[in-house]
């Protein structure tokens, strides 16, 4: 798990909303805080 900070990578990434969850380089999530569900859900 990283957290990333700088705008720089954040826009990098693709990520145009935060807060936002990437899974494998994939972002998962964008613009919302991901439910503990949810992120279950996205790692099974």
């Amino acid at each position: 798990m990283e957290k990333v900070t700088d705008v720089n990578d954040i826009i990098d990434a693709g990520v145009m909303r935060t807060p936002a969850l990437a899974v494998d380089g994939d972002i998962a999530v964008e613009g919302k805080v991901a439910s503990a569900d949810d992120i279950k859900k996205l790692l099974s």
